[in-house]
């Protein structure tokens, strides 16, 4: 019966619309001259009953920023299930020998696991912990003395720098970090700078974890700012990097984060420091292998795993995917998708993944190039939205994706929301912002006891997105109050 309403959704005449308050309040939000010129996609169907109860150019596909999130987390839970734990292995390749030598190599192989040491998931400055694990693992073996390197191997999810569309000017914050087949510590740098006065330049105090490769040239400076307004300009596996903008003036120590330029590389270089310091001799050092791709064919018959580590559950990754909006997080869903289904995690293969899994919901054309909606290049309407919240309320593993969203007023992304409003509780939803972006799509617990999939997409508008978000409450907010008209 809900396919029959979806294929019927958008043939209705326009008079048809005039029944619906709904329709008149989206009306004079499409009509507002002080969004004139934007550009729109909206649509709300009515779950219980099949009813369209408002649309505007719903099939009409924009970017929707990170809405796009409901796309790769349905996709993850679709493929892999709620309880999926990507994972981490560690191998030795070599012979234990007298006296606690062991004449080989250590390697750290990647499974795509984005949980790994992640701030989600562990109390601050316990993050890291799993390397002490690791060393203790080894020690158990009776190993003391390694010939030969710890090896890192993020081979199995390729190499690829980033998805389409992804900015320069994004890539190098940690909001930018790509996901690849080792990731650690959110794949993020903590930098701490000290500030002067206004118009001098920051001095960096510290780095965290230490990446001695990574180079940063400072053009920012201090300011009669409040916050973070600095950028970081770089690219995956280019140390290099610029950071342009403003800080707080006058502050002894204030942190921004960065992408990690190379989580594979550093990731061996932490587990060859942590094994050294807890005096597991170390001989040939650390290297990765985007640095030598022939390491993996010079593995001898002797190369076994000796631990696995696992990650956390999909269900609880894909719930602060979208509480958070966690870009990395969103992207290594893609990945891990493509791996399971393909072999190979690259970006090609998962979005091969997510064109057959719009053939199989028949939501139409697919136009997401990436994970987490950090491109501008994405291309998807509200309909199509809202026939994939749709699909979703089908499957076992509602629930989860359910309890993933954010509610307005309350939880997450959409905490300040419909604050004090009747959308408040009620609205469960995805947020999507970038500059000149405005979007939500999800759920809405009608007053009547139904429940409505809606999805709103904004671009070009000439106001500021905070100032967008209050222009679409109203709209939220009638979606929250509405009634069955008999």
């Amino acid at each position: 019966m809900l396919r029959i309403y979806l294929l019927f959704l958008f043939s209705l005449p326009v008079a048809f619309w005039a029944q619906f308050p709904l329709q008149t309040i989206l009306n004079q939000l499409i009509k507002d001259p002080q969004l004139a010129g934007t550009n729109w996609s909206v649509c709300a169907l009515d779950l219980t009953t099949g009813d369209t109860l408002a649309a505007y150019l719903p099939s009409k596909q924009l970017p929707g920023a990170s809405i796009t999130k409901l796309v790769s987390t349905a996709a993850a839970l679709e493929i892999l299930g709620p309880s999926h734990q990507a994972q981490t292995q560690l191998f030795l390749d070599g012979e234990l020998k007298a006296h606690g030598v062991f004449d080989g190599d250590v390697w750290i192989v990647g499974g795509g696991d984005i949980s790994l040491g992640s701030r989600y998931f562990n109390e601050p400055g316990n993050e890291l912990a799993f390397l002490n694990s690791w060393v203790k693992i080894i020690q158990n073996l009776g190993i003391q003395y390694i010939t030969g390197q710890v090896i890192a191997d993020a081979s199995a999810f390729g190499y690829d720098k980033c998805p389409v569309g992804w900015e320069r000017l994004d890539m190098g914050n940690y909001y930018g970090c790509g996901a690849y087949g080792l990731n650690f510590f959110d794949n993020t740098l903590k930098l701490t700078f000290q500030t002067g006065a206004p118009g001098t330049s920051l001095v960096l105090k510290s780095c965290y974890p230490i990446d001695f490769n990574y180079q940063l040239t400072i053009e920012a400076k201090a300011a009669t700012v409040s916050g973070d307004e600095t950028f970081i300009h770089g690219e995956p596996y280019n140390y290099q990097r610029v950071i342009k903008g403003s800080l707080p003036a006058n502050r002894a120590a204030f942190e921004v984060k960065g992408s990690m330029p190379d989580p594979e590389q550093l990731l061996a270089r932490m587990f060859y420091q942590e094994l050294q310091k807890q005096g597991v001799r170390v001989d040939g050092g650390s290297t990765a292998v985007r640095l030598h791709p022939e390491l993996p064919a010079q593995r001898t018959e002797n190369w076994s795993c000796f631990h696995t580590e696992f990650g956390q559950k999909l269900e609880d990754v894909v719930y602060w995917t979208n509480q958070r909006s966690i870009n990395l997080f969103a992207e290594g869903l893609v990945r891990q998708v493509g791996a399971a289904q393909y072999g190979m995690g690259t970006y090609e293969n998962g979005l091969r993944v997510l064109d057959s899994l719009f053939l199989n919901w028949q939501l139409g054309t697919n136009g997401i190039v990436d994970g987490s909606g950090l491109s501008k290049v994405n291309r998807m309407s509200a309909s199509q939205y809202v026939k994939l919240l749709a699909l979703q309320t089908q499957k076992t593993h509602f629930q989860v994706y359910l309890k993933s969203l954010p509610i307005a007023g309350q939880t997450g992304t959409v905490k300040n929301l419909c604050k004090g409003q009747a959308g408040e509780g009620r609205v469960h939803a995805k947020s999507g912002s970038i500059k000149g972006i405005k979007a939500y799509a999800g759920y809405v617990d009608a007053a009547n006891g139904h429940q409505i999939a809606f999805a709103i997409i904004a671009n070009d508008y000439p106001v500021s997105g905070a100032a967008m978000a209050k222009k679409m409450e109203p709209f939220l907010n009638g979606l929250a109050t509405y009634q069955v008209r008999p």
